[in-house]
């Protein structure tokens, strides 16, 4: 049998509560939008019902739509894959239902959750609860109504800046804008929501249609301004995602023209945005990170992260400086190795040259950078590599070095080490081939700084590359063009 996605329950006063039950976030997947309708209409037609609450389970109100449609529209490029959400649920079935429907909101609304509490006729929201309407972060604009709700309830410049911001509100907040009508207790929510919704059918309390409010709206001319310096704004913090003006635009019709008409231009929009490349961009990205934590026998097994205290780190450079200097500001002891006396001298003063320039230019106290470099110790040996956690080898990229250190690194160091190579082009197969350790060696790269490094050190790695992978490189002659130019980065200032 499915799941059963939402639940309706009738009370002896008359309140029917319709609760979104879908695990863990009560995300609005294509299920749970059907069954929302299906059973707001079987309130409706029941003599026994007066009023209507909107929850979710588990103490979450919904996290929004379920992300994975858009995946599904964008494998089969059908944009007909996306239920009607805006009109025939939020719009025809919710707002102008013919009984009054109160969300009872906690934990958090978001995205599509926010836009079906705004739909409704009251807010009633939990101390603390997270509200937010994040879509832009997808690549698209909201595309339940939100566009043209928002502004309605707390205000064209306060709508704006959370559309765009995708910063969430708590609904404290949410209360002083007029975005929640009240805010009661956990315990008191449900019981507040129906005798608010009550109220609402006996005419006690105003019965408000979110769309049809202009009262939090500025003058047209007005409107235009603040829309003008959102625009400047966007163009200037978001200058390649067009998404964002795409909003703008949405929003300006429905003020232009009323509501109807902007939620009209909402779902047009929204539909092209869905199917363009940044959309495309940014939902494959979301899915990636939160690929990135569920890791087969890893994050599945219940294994747990190892404290790193001490680490070793083989070569003062520029690079093998910097991770030095990352690992004592993090408050993990170093080991700084290098081949001889002079390297060695050079990599300490660069890695006390970077904790001053912290102190300089970002405010690192006197007495944190002291600290810092107090847990650093040099070495011209492997002697001190007994105790370490991790060593991170940072030399110049040469196969025969790299397997020579390795094989050096298995003896010394103790059996729970990590050994992690800084290489930025060779394979982890060759740079371990000589040893035993082949389950213990990783890759660690802190390198995407062309300028910095010097366009020689690049045109080094594209070569290795261009070896080791044949078939994933593109030659680009640009950097052989800046260096016979005789622009060689940060190095020569050019």
């Amino acid at each position: 049998m499915a799941k059963v996605k939402v639940t309706l329950e009738v009370g002896n006063d008359g309140v029917a509560v319709i609760t979104i039950f879908n695990p863990p976030v009560n995300a609005l997947d294509i299920p749970t939008v059907a069954s929302l309708k299906e059973k707001f209409e079987e309130a409706v037609r029941r003599n026994d019902v007066k009023a209507i609450v909107l929850t979710g389970n588990a103490g979450r109100f919904s996290a929004g739509f379920d992300i994975n449609v858009f995946g599904k529209v964008h494998e089969s490029g059908d944009v007909l894959v996306m239920p009607d959400v805006s009109f025939d649920l939020v719009l025809n079935t919710l707002e102008n239902s013919k009984k009054p429907v109160v969300a009872a909101v906690e934990g958090l609304a978001l995205g599509g959750g926010l836009e079906l509490a705004l739909g409704c006729h009251a807010r009633i929201a939990a101390p603390r609860a997270q509200l937010s309407l994040p879509e832009l972060s997808l690549g698209v604009i909201p595309g339940f109504g939100g566009t043209q709700r928002l502004p309605r309830l707390v205000g064209l410049q306060k709508a704006i800046e959370m559309m765009l911001s995708l910063k969430p509100i708590l609904s404290e907040e949410g209360k002083k804008l007029g975005l929640i009508d009240a805010i009661v207790s956990p315990q008191e929510l449900l019981k507040v929501s129906r005798s608010w919704a009550l109220e609402i059918a006996d005419r006690r309390k105003p019965w408000l249609r979110s769309l049809h409010r202009t009262d939090k709206l500025a003058s047209l001319s007005e409107a235009r301004e603040i829309l003008k310096v959102a625009r400047q704004q966007a163009r200037k913090n978001a200058p390649n995602m067009p998404h964002h003006q795409a909003c703008l635009n949405v929003i300006e019709d429905g003020i232009v023209h009323g509501g109807y008409s902007g939620l009209l231009m909402e779902a047009k929009v929204s539909k092209e945005l869905l199917l363009a490349d940044t959309a495309r961009g940014l939902v494959h990205v979301f899915f990636a990170q939160r690929a990135t934590s569920k890791v087969p026998n890893v994050t599945d097994v219940g294994l747990k992260p190892r404290q790193i205290k001490k680490v070793a780190v083989i070569g003062g450079g520029l690079m093998g400086s910097g991770i030095a200097t990352a690992l004592l500001l993090s408050n993990i002891s170093v080991v700084l190795k290098e081949v001889n006396f002079e390297y060695l001298q050079k990599g300490i003063e660069k890695i006390e040259g970077n904790v001053k320039g912290l102190v300089t230019r970002r405010g690192l106290t006197q007495d944190k950078a002291q600290k810092a470099l107090a847990l650093l110790k040099d070495s011209l040996d492997y002697s001190d590599f007994k105790d370490v956690d991790m060593v991170i080898e940072a030399v110049i990229e040469s196969v025969p070095l790299k397997q020579k250190i390795f094989s050096e690194l298995e003896n010394v160091c103790p059996p729970h080490c990590v050994l992690a190579t800084n290489t930025s082009t060779i394979d982890l197969n060759v740079v371990g081939e000589k040893t035993n350790s082949h389950d213990r060696i990783v890759g660690a790269h802190f390198f995407r700084l062309q300028d910095l490094g010097g366009y020689g050190v690049a045109l080094a790695a594209g070569k290795e590359l261009s070896r080791a992978f044949p078939d994933r490189t593109f030659k680009s002659p640009l950097v052989e063009i800046l260096i016979k130019n005789g622009r060689n980065g940060k190095n020569n200032g050019k």
